[in-house]
């Protein structure tokens, strides 16, 4: 593979290979790696990847990496200019996290049919082809730049704090890059960023896993590379314009990067044709060729002809409806405990309890110091006040407490890499003899207050902190300790845990539930956090990339599925504890319609994948700070702090109007049934982000140009066509929710963002932010019921179809 080198000014080439297997080895181009048929082992620095037919990995560039074939196979690799896509993107910053492997996302099977054209074009490389295959090469640079590529504002997840030399390393890298043919020195470079020898000699081998004069060869090799390839020039001439001191000093480096001298090298590539097949023999370049038309014959580019893309047609038989859990309203999150002693925050609680019929409520931090309670008092002296008041306000009010247990921190963020609260619990048990010394007594307690058969219908969850770097056997160890005492009262109690999150990667959530499942106690529920951020290890860096997978909440969900049937792990019940867009209180599509589209669009998706989906955050009222003066300032709950309903609000309350019998899931709709010739319709148009979304940090998007972010701003007709009704006249009853109704962020946008409402204006959008209601008839012949519904990008509609007696 190291042999196929990109000529001065080609974007991208690629080629295939039979060889079994291919020694580590790195070049400064980024590769895309796809298996065409076959299974490959490959190696990328400490991690190796079993890859079957169609997966693909994108290996950025001076990655160390090889391959051995478990079985015969083809694969193709495809090589991408760093320096061409660099200039392009001009961003300091070309790293890619994309692998199919252990990961799901859409924009996947996009990049198998561009590489499936282009594999069709492999033996047209030359004049009108050529043109062709070059224009594959820019939409596969579009949609893994769009995707995949690690932005600027990718930065540390959770980082308590930014280090003043973030941007060194791409100073250093820069600098090297563009001075490589010249005479530079370490001390050069010490100079120039003002630090001493041996740091920056240090610093480099740390962060880049090679020493300067290493790394520096590298960058020289690459050019000359070129030259050796694509020229004529003597091996003293390319030493010299390539930087090296001497003809020398070039044979010396290249000898001990490729284990040949650059004269045999040279004369080698010199005899071969100018089909580049990485020194296959012409036998084996047959081979291949006849490979790779055998292939595209089984796997033809399928071309998708749609008149009107915004339009759908969805044909449903009311006979076939099948019973289906309503996963969506059964909890919500409200935040920390002692939040829930607050009136906005009880009154908001209310609101979701009777509009929405959210029957548990999620909260955290019951031990935090602000709750008086004192959990390492050496005499056990427990003041339980505070929690017993916030458990007699859900208790009293027909609501079911869902608590977590662990010590979660307390977390305002206005973006990933801007934070605004950042705190551990101060407050901690000091061993594991303090928790079972305290756990007893609260438990003790509850029970004594609510009795036997209320506890028994909560939920008690334990968190466990995936970022605190401590071997999963500690969280474990509290765990079973924990279990054991709360189900000493009774077994029926139900207790869980631990909000994993499947983003980490599947082969770490693997090894988690692997170590889990041979421990003793295994979690009555197994709970999730979905947010669609994926975290990525580069080097010393780490990064949170924002997942682009329009489908994220429901891949995630299947995978995790998929390794619990693997692991045979059971678990009566999985819950999605958390989940949400962003962990941003101040991104403005949490005000938007967007929102609404995005709640029922993942909503409806999770049917059938998870018991509970426990939405991120009830109230606005949870992200209020020193910066949260305006009306709506991006926070996060479905309620506002003044408590008006926005689009998100209205997802859940259309949703909570489906049927119990389900007939039909789609993209951009479900369809239900009550049994009683009654027919109820949740349907959106939701339009999934463009790259220009993701080019910001979620803080400092343009309320005024957020329609610049979407991939379209079409319309959507849905065609409905419902079979084996009862004939007669039906009344179609349409809730509607859009930017020219019910909206709260566009009304607030039509009063031109004013700050400090009077009570009688924000009464005045109470009224006006519902849902817009249209009614009409509709008649039913020889069992068939036709319908449409038209929406705008991004509203959310609730169709009544109810039959006239």
């Amino acid at each position: 593979m190291q042999d196929l080198i990109l000529k001065s000014g080609e974007i991208m080439d690629f080629d295939f290979y039979i060889n079994s297997y291919e020694q580590l080895h790195f070049h400064q181009d980024i590769e895309l790696f796809y298996v065409v048929e076959g299974s490959v082992e490959l190696t990328i620095e400490q991690d190796t990847f079993s890859m079957e037919q169609d997966d693909f990995i994108i290996i950025n560039a001076n990655k160390k990496h090889g391959y051995t074939m478990k079985e015969e196979a083809l694969i193709c690799c495809i090589h991408i200019s760093y320096q061409m896509l660099n200039q392009l993107l001009k961003t300091n910053l070309l790293l890619f996290w994309c692998n199919s492997v252990i990961d799901k996302n859409e924009a996947y099977e996009e990049i198998r049919r561009i590489i499936r054209q282009m594999l069709n074009q492999y033996f047209e490389k030359k004049d009108r082809g050529m043109i062709y295959l070059n224009s594959l090469y820019y939409e596969l640079l579009h949609v893994v730049t769009s995707n995949f590529l690690m932005s600027s504002s990718d930065k540390r997840f959770f980082s308590e704090k930014k280090d003043k030399y973030d941007n060194r390393l791409d100073e250093i890298i820069n600098y090297l890059r563009a001075n490589y043919n010249r005479p530079i020195s370490l001390n050069d470079l010490a100079d120039k960023l003002y630090l001493s020898n041996s740091y920056l000699s240090k610093y480099i081998k740390k962060q880049l896993g090679m020493s300067f004069i290493d790394y520096l060869n590298k960058e020289r090799l690459h050019h000359a590379m070129e030259e050796l390839l694509y020229t004529d020039h003597s091996i003293t001439r390319i030493s010299l314009d390539n930087g090296f001191a001497n003809a020398a000093a070039f044979n010396k480096a290249f000898k001990e990067a490729y284990h040949t001298t650059p004269s045999v090298y040279q004369a080698e590539r010199k005899n071969k044709s100018e089909l580049r097949g990485g020194g296959q023999s012409e036998k084996k370049k047959k081979l291949i060729e006849k490979r790779i038309q055998n292939y595209y014959e089984k796997n033809p580019v399928k071309q998708e002809v749609t008149a009107n893309l915004g339009e759908r047609f969805v044909i449903v038989d009311s006979a076939k409806g099948e019973s289906y859990s309503q996963n969506w309203n059964r909890m919500i999150n409200i935040g920390e405990a002692g939040a829930l002693l607050s009136s906005d925050i009880q009154e908001h609680v209310l609101i979701l309890k009777k509009e929405l019929d959210f029957t548990y409520i999620r909260f955290w931090d019951l031990w935090g110091k602000d709750m008086y309670m004192d959990i390492n008092d050496p005499g056990g002296n427990y003041n339980f006040d505070k929690i017993v008041r916030v458990l007699d306000f859900l208790v009293s009010n027909k609501l079911k407490p869902y608590l977590e247990l662990g010590f979660k921190p307390k977390a305002l963020l206005k973006s990933v890499s801007n934070v605004l609260i950042m705190e551990k619990s101060s407050v901690v048990f000091d061993s594991l003899a303090e928790c079972r010394k305290f756990m007893p007594a609260f438990m003790s307690h509850v029970m004594n207050r609510y009795g036997i058969e209320e506890v028994e219908t909560w939920y008690f969850e334990l968190w466990k902190d995936e970022y605190d770097g401590k071997e999963a056997s500690h969280y474990f160890d509290m765990f079973d300790m924990t279990y054991e005492i709360v189900k000493s009262f009774s077994h029926k109690i139900k207790f869980g845990g631990a909000g994993l999150s499947p983003r980490f990667g599947m082969k770490n959530f693997y090894e988690i539930l692997e170590g889990w499942e041979k421990r003793k106690n295994h979690p009555d529920f197994l709970s999730l956090y979905l947010y669609p951020y994926v975290p990525v290890e580069e080097g010393a860096e780490n990064f949170t990339k924002q997942s682009t997978d329009s489908k994220y909440v429901q891949n995630q969900l299947i995978m995790a599925n998929q390794v619990l049937e693997e692991l045979n792990f059971k678990v009566k019940e999985l819950h999605v504890s958390e989940w949400n867009l962003t962990v941003s209180q101040r991104n403005i599509m949490n005000d938007s319609c967007y929102k609404g589209a995005y709640i029922m669009k993942n909503t409806i998706e999770s049917i059938g994948l998870a018991d509970v989906m426990g939405y991120w955050i009830g109230s606005d009222c949870y992200g209020d700070y020193y910066d949260s003066k305006a009306f709506l300032n991006g926070s996060g709950g479905i309620l506002s702090k003044n408590g008006i309903r926005k689009p998100a609000f209205y997802a859940f309350d259309f949703l909570n109007h489906m049927g119990e019998l389900l007939l039909k899931k789609e993209d951009n709709c479900m369809v239900t049934t009550n049994g009683h010739y009654d027919y109820f319709i949740a349907c959106h148009n939701y339009k999934h982000f463009n790259y220009q979304y993701y080019m910001k940090a979620e803080d400092e998007l343009d309320i005024r140009k957020q329609h610049r972010m979407f991939v379209d701003n079409e319309n959507m007709r849905l065609n409905f066509q419902i079979n084996n009704v009862k004939n007669g006249t039906y009344r179609i009853i349409t809730h509607m929710i859009n930017q020219e109704c019910g909206s709260v962020q566009d009304e607030w946008m039509r009063m031109d963002f004013y700050e400090h409402m009077h009570q009688k204006e924000i009464e005045y959008l109470n009224r006006v932010c519902t849902p817009r209601i249209f009614m009409r008839t509709c008649v039913a012949k020889e069992g068939v019921l036709n319908l449409e519904a038209i929406l705008e990008p991004n509203e959310i509609q609730l169709i009544q179809v109810v039959y006239q007696y």
